[in-house]
């Protein structure tokens, strides 16, 4: 069998990890890669012919991502949409490196600027890869997940709800890596609703975020899916828990290096541990607060967008209309709603107790066609840009101007 042949996987065969992944457009440059894994002695390794298209197949089907890609894309008129299409599958902590066939200035400050680590022109050598691909110091990393913290204007409007099932569809259907972190330390809904048991995991890491590498959240994180976990705590109520300032940004900091979302189910402020929410908020990119139609939520919608966006880091705040409970005409109507607090409603999602309580109580995603799920579905499509990727140039591109 010569060295070629082995490159090609065989019918049937998965790797269900690897540490490195080469896709390259023709048989020499994949020999060349070969040779270099070989040198470097690298364990888990997939080099294979190929281009965007297997690269973004192959990572779907892994159960952890790579450290580093190489990608060829020599053979696209359009290298950088190709990218973009990539960057929907690679999680942001993976180091990705771009072959080309010319040495295009123009190309090679484009890919830096969307977060490539660096941009290799063929012939590739042994010596070159192992003076590009085998540099060991640590770079600024350029791209980052998208946090999103939710918040309610009142209890019982459906924080938990939301930030649960947009977890699955995100994970499940938009087939992103995401994170679901409940920040109710006695004790949140998260848990329950997707049919899991809490293993304190977050107290755990609050207390040593400084420990919090890879092989650590494999360990504490609760795996629902080979693409959504959970960090939750389930404290005795009487229970205390002293909390070190600065160890929730930190943690949420760590967290959107390894997963394109880390969605925040955040207890209002002035709760127990509202600084949990306060430092949720400063690594947040967008807030949803959530209301229903009720004089109560009118109140303080202002007053909870007007804490929320009031930071530094200048998050994108949405107000979001729930409906629990059945419509009456005691309700507050929405356009009311809206101008009383003068913030545009970004969506209403209606009314489905059936169905909520279907999932709820069997800890099992919403029906896919459900009045609820479909709503679900169209607040996914709006936070990672489905429904106007056409319009979309690069999602890195746009991940660097909202700075994550």
């Amino acid at each position: 069998m010569s060295m070629l042949d082995m490159l090609r996987p065989s019918a049937g065969k998965q790797a269900s990890h690897a540490e490195f992944v080469a896709f390259l457009a023709d048989d020499e440059s994949a020999a060349i890669v070969q040779r270099y894994v070989a040198q470097r002695m690298l364990p888990h390794a997939h080099v294979a012919r190929g281009n965007v298209d297997q690269a973004i197949e192959f990572l779907q089907k892994l159960e952890r991502a790579p450290l580093q890609l190489l990608i060829d894309v020599s053979g696209s008129d359009t290298p950088l949409s190709e990218l973009a299409r990539l960057a929907d599958a690679c999680e942001p902590s993976v180091e990705v490196y771009v072959v080309g066939g010319k040495n295009d200035v123009g190309l090679y400050r484009s890919l830096l600027q969307l977060g490539v680590r660096d941009y290799l022109v063929k012939p590739l050598t042994v010596d070159l890869l192992m003076r590009m691909l085998g540099k060991s110091e640590p770079l600024q990393q350029a791209r980052t997940g998208k946090v999103i913290t939710l918040l309610g204007t009142r209890g019982g409007v459906g924080v938990s709800t939301i930030a649960t099932h947009l977890g699955r569809y995100l994970a499940n259907v938009s087939q992103r890596r995401v994170a679901l972190v409940d920040l109710n330390l006695h004790g949140g809904t998260v848990n329950i609703l997707l049919g899991l048991d809490s293993n304190n995991g977050l107290t755990d890491v609050l207390q040593n975020v400084q420990r919090l590498d890879t092989q650590y959240m494999e360990r504490t994180l609760v795996a629902h899916s080979s693409r959504l976990f959970v960090l939750s705590a389930e404290l005795d109520f009487e229970q205390a828990f002293p909390l070190r300032a600065g160890a929730a940004a930190e943690l949420i900091n760590v967290l959107k290096q390894h997963f394109h979302y880390v969605l925040v189910d955040a207890p209002p402020p002035g709760l127990c541990h509202g600084e949990l929410t306060e430092e949720a908020l400063t690594q947040s990119k967008v807030v949803y607060v959530v209301a229903d139609r009720s004089v109560h939520s009118a109140r303080n919608i202002a007053r909870l967008v007007r804490y929320a966006g009031n930071r530094e880091n200048e998050p994108v705040v949405s107000l979001l209309l729930n409906q629990p409970a059945p419509v009456s005409a005691a309700h507050v109507a929405s356009a009311d709603l809206a101008d009383a607090c003068r913030r545009a409603v970004l969506q209403e999602l209606p009314y489905d107790a059936l169905s909520v309580a279907t999932a709820e109580n069997l800890g099992e995603a919403l029906a896919a066609k459900s009045t609820f799920g479909l709503a679900i579905a169209r607040l996914a499509d709006d936070l990672s840009g489905t429904a106007q990727k056409p319009q979309v140039l690069s999602r890195w591109r746009q991940l660097l101007k909202r700075g994550g």
